[in-house]
């Protein structure tokens, strides 16, 4: 990988890998004196606020040459920090190439279905996007660690993938430490930090779980339908000022080929939306596959269709990938909602 030819979003995960290093300017002024005998991003790049000042010093150092140098320094310094240790994965799954164009028609006709998507009201699609994003929250442990993503399916419960929570589920880690932070997000004003929420306490946090699959992991077979990999935690209380994402026990899975959105924090960064297509189910129709891209952190992230109704439940992408997989994948509603109905819980779904 050439670190000094980063594309425009490989060059973001950079920047937020030192933002999230780096607290202060100073602080990352000293970084630049003591491993690379550089001077202050002031002297650099000029005024500007911390993230402005980032962002025009990797465009310069790129063109210069020597961000394999800065990238070297920063892991050497902070190679403990997740996002640094991180990094490597992170740009290379952001790297794409170019689309190929496609080859001019040799006769063109008035526009057809391709499809059969169908169409949506866009600004009813917009309202119910912003009502995706209020719900969608990342979660932490301890706070301000992320570890995954969440989705409020009730005013006091959220949905997310069982190994996400695994240590706290086999008593390894406190769930008081467990933080769902809402509204982590950046916007045209600039970052939120968004509100974090506890869960709720004794055993009162989890309402139900059921665990991943070896399968999921890389082990031979087919994964069951019976390990779903979710959890669904409690809040200290109900939330009133975000709306649940409603959950429907028949919601068919997109065809082959159909969008499919899913709302997450991609490496415990701010919310961000990935827009891929259905690739069906694997052998039994337990896992539900497509081609829209996830990172750590992306766990437990909501699956949508194009008419924004929650269809999977993200969790993995192919264990025999370690950088560019096949596919990713999601447990379908469907299996989820059928477990809560067999355990005869009370329903908060449709």
């Amino acid at each position: 990988m050439d670190w000094n030819e980063l594309s425009g979003p490989q060059l973001k995960i950079l920047r937020e890998a030192i933002l999230r290093s780096f607290p202060t300017v100073s602080r990352f002024d000293m970084f630049l004196s003591d491993e690379l005998d550089k001077g202050s991003l002031a002297n650099e790049v000029g005024p500007g606020s911390f993230e402005q000042q980032i962002h025009a010093y990797l465009i310069s150092i790129q063109s210069e040459g020597w961000t394999d140098s800065l990238v070297d320094a920063l892991q050497r310094q902070r190679g403990k920090n997740p996002w640094v240790r991180r990094l490597p994965d992170a740009i290379r799954a952001a790297g794409t190439s170019a689309p190929e164009r496609l080859a001019a028609a040799p006769s063109m006709q008035l526009e057809k279905i391709v499809q059969g998507g169908g169409f949506a009201d866009l600004r009813i699609w917009a309202q119910s996007l912003a009502l995706v994003s209020a719900a969608t929250c990342r979660i932490e442990f301890p706070s301000g660690q992320a570890q995954g993503t969440g989705l409020l399916v009730a005013p006091d419960l959220v949905l997310t993938n069982y190994h996400v929570v695994k240590r706290q589920l086999n008593k390894e880690a406190s769930p008081a430490d467990v933080v769902c932070r809402f509204g982590y997000a950046r916007d045209a004003n600039g970052l939120d930090e968004g509100t974090p929420h506890n869960l709720a306490a004794g055993d009162a946090w989890t309402l139900d779980a059921s665990p991943f699959d070896t399968v999921d992991t890389g082990g031979a077979g087919i994964a069951s339908a019976s390990n779903l990999d979710y959890a669904v935690l409690r809040l200290t209380s109900p939330l009133t000022d975000w709306k649940p994402i409603r959950v429907a026990a028949n919601i068919a899975l997109p065809n082959a080929d159909l969008p499919v959105l899913i709302v997450q924090h991609p490496a415990g960064t701010p919310q961000a939306l990935a827009i891929g297509k259905s690739l069906g189910t694997n052998e039994n129709g337990s896992r539900f596959r497509y081609d829209a891209d996830t990172l750590g952190g992306s766990s437990g992230s909501p699956v949508f269709n194009q008419r924004l109704e929650l269809v999977a439940l993200h969790h993995a992408g192919d264990p025999r990938s370690e950088i560019r997989a096949a596919y990713n994948q999601g447990i379908p509603i469907g299996l989820i909602v059928a477990a809560w109905q067999a355990k005869h819980l009370p329903p908060f779904w449709q």
